[in-house]
This record gives C-alpha cells, structure tokens and sequence, in this order.
C-alpha cells in the first residue's frame, strides 16, 4: 500500500507541475534567438502559453525576400471556432540577432 501511494503522490506531484510550469517558463525559455523559438514566443504573446510549448512547427519550402521563412504552424486554438489552428507563419533574421514573426491564416 505504500508503495501505491508513494507512485500515487509522485503522479500527481508530476500533473501539477506540468500544469503550473509552462506559464511560469514561457517567457524564460522562448526567445527570438531562433526561427522556432521566435514562433513559439509570438504563440505565448498572443496569450496561449500552454500551446507555445506543444505547437508542432513544420518548414515549409517558400522563401520570401520581405518576411523571411516560411513556417507552418500547427496549434489548438481555444479561442477559434475550430479549435484547430493552421496557421502559416514568417520569421526573418533582424539585425538584432532576433528572428521578427509575421503570421496569418492563409488562402
């Protein structure tokens, strides 16, 4: 019994934490320092700090000379209707050392 408590405990210890950390962290471990790190900190400033760290972030083939690379971003939105966010993003290199994010929809 006590062995099925102590796993009990250390189960729940994990869910909380797992709960409670990403919002706490978003802000410490996203930074503009790379492509993907910049669209995951553009995701947690729009106010989703829990989809900043499980959005699945795909290249695409598509270089644009104004906005940079071209992402596809893949997210649960709970604000949207769907729920299910495609969203194509661009992320360009600034002088800065920082990558600048532009997303959108699409067609």
């Amino acid at each position: 019994m006590k062995k099925r408590r102590k796993i009990l405990t250390i189960s729940l210890l994990v869910v909380v934490a797992l709960l409670v950390l990403p919002p706490i962290l978003a802000p410490k471990v996203h930074h503009a320092d790379s492509p993907r790190s910049a669209l995951r900190e553009a995701i947690y400033k729009d106010g989703h700090p829990y989809q900043s760290f499980f959005a699945f972030i795909k290249k695409g083939e598509y270089q644009d000379q104004e906005y940079g690379q071209q992402y596809d971003v893949y997210w649960y939105d709970y604000n949207s209707p769907t729920g299910e966010t495609a969203t194509i993003c661009y992320a360009k290199l600034k002088e800065s050392e920082k990558y600048e994010v532009a997303c959108g929809t699409g067609p």
